[in-house]
C-alpha cells in the first residue's frame, strides 16, 4: 500500500509525473494543494526540475497550475503537458476548457500520444509518464481507476510514490 504521508523523492529523479483523482472535494482543495506545494518543493530540492501531467480534471490541473506558479520564482521548472489524445477536454465546460488551454499555452512541451481517443489511451498516457521518473500522487487507496494503476506500477518498478491525499 502507498504511505499516506510524504516520502522523499530519489535524489536522482530528475523528472516527476503527476496522477490523481478528478475529483477533490471543495473542502479539502486548500489543503491538498498544500500539500502538493510541498511534495514538488521537496522534489525541486531532491534534483527534479521536469514534471509530466496528464491533463485530466482534478488533480493534474492542480498540479499543472502549481508548478506554474512555482515557475515565476524558479524559471529552471519544466512543465510537460501529456496528452492522451487531441481533443481531450472537448466534453468539459467552458470554463474547464478555458483552465486547459490556458495551461497547454504556458507548458514547456506538449506531447500528443494520439490524434484521437482509442479504448486504453489514457491507460497509454500514465505508462508514457511513469517512463520519466518518480511519481506525485493522489490516491485514496481504492484498487481501481488509473490512478490507482498508476500508483501500482510505480511501485512495481520500485518508483518512489508521494502520495498527498
Amino acid at each position: 500500500m502507498i504511505e499516506k504521508r510524504i516520502m522523499k523523492v530519489k535524489a536522482t529523479a530528475k523528472a516527476v509525473a503527476f496522477t490523481g483523482h478528478r475529483e477533490i472535494s471543495h473542502n479539502h482543495q486548500g489543503q491538498v494543494r498544500e500539500r502538493l506545494k510541498d511534495a514538488v518543493l521537496q522534489a525541486i530540492h531532491q534534483g527534479a526540475n521536469k514534471f509530466y501531467c496528464g491533463m485530466a480534471l482534478g488533480f493534474d490541473m492542480m498540479a499543472a497550475e502549481e508548478v506554474l506558479s512555482l515557475k515565476l520564482s524558479i524559471p529552471m521548472l519544466k512543465l510537460i503537458a501529456v496528452v492522451p489524445f487531441k481533443g481531450q477536454s472537448a466534453s468539459w465546460s467552458m470554463v474547464e476548457q478555458q483552465r486547459y488551454a490556458y495551461i497547454l499555452s504556458k507548458a514547456d512541451d506538449v506531447v500528443h500520444l494520439s490524434e484521437d481517443y482509442f479504448n486504453g489511451c489514457y491507460f497509454k498516457r500514465n505508462d508514457y509518464m511513469l517512463s520519466q521518473g518518480s511519481v506525485i500522487a493522489y490516491f485514496d487507496g481504492k484498487p481501481k481507476g488509473g490512478t490507482a494503476y498508476t500508483c501500482r506500477k510505480a511501485r512495481e518498478k520500485r518508483m518512489p510514490v508521494v502520495n498527498v491525499y
